[in-house]
């Protein structure tokens, strides 16, 4: 599989869920799932700067979690437990220059009793291909003993469903492994 030219995985990539991205200086990228690459993400190479391929596709599998009704407040504060970033992968396929259009979309690609491998998609709009693939490794950690603990059963399903959606994303996310 071709990350850069393979049409059948941007098409299911476009399919994922995408999320607001931005550094909250912006309105139009504090509000939207598809925006314009501002001048101030611009390094002096002329393209978007890496901490934003970074922060951006880091962000993303975290809000994706909120919105499965894990990793929010309640998740965090209630149950004290969190998930744990501990290993990150990226890979960049194209630049994105300033005025281009970009999203980011994610999907988990695997999990285990105690961990959770995301993948985040940063897609060049503008040109209909990928950008970059960033993969995040997180393990689930108890807030009070900060060591690893299992899932919670009752969270499990919708993992599980989620994982179900997307099953392709795990031939995908090949720079990490769950242990």
């Amino acid at each position: 599989m071709n990350l850069r030219t393979d049409q059948d995985l941007l098409a299911r990539v476009l399919a994922l869920p995408s999320y607001p991205v931005g550094d909250g200086s912006d309105a139009e990228a504090a509000e939207g799932a598809i925006v314009t690459v501002p001048a101030s993400y611009i390094d002096e190479n002329g393209h978007m700067n890496i901490q934003w391929f970074f922060k951006l596709g880091a962000w993303a599998p975290w809000l994706h979690l909120q919105e499965l009704g894990i990793a929010d407040d309640a998740y965090l504060e209630q149950r004290r437990v969190s998930f744990f970033t501990v290993e990150h992968h990226i890979r960049y396929l194209s630049e994105l220059r300033e005025g281009e259009r970009f999203s980011v979309r994610t999907a988990f690609a695997g999990r285990t009793a105690k961990a959770l491998h995301a993948v985040a998609f940063v897609v060049d709009e503008t040109r209909e291909r990928l950008a970059c693939v960033l993969e995040v490794m997180y393990v689930h950690v108890s807030l009070d003993e900060r060591r690893a603990t299992p899932i919670p059963d009752d969270v499990l399903p919708a993992l599980d469903a989620d994982l179900a959606r997307h099953p392709w994303v795990a031939d995908v996310a090949t720079g990490l492994s769950l242990r």
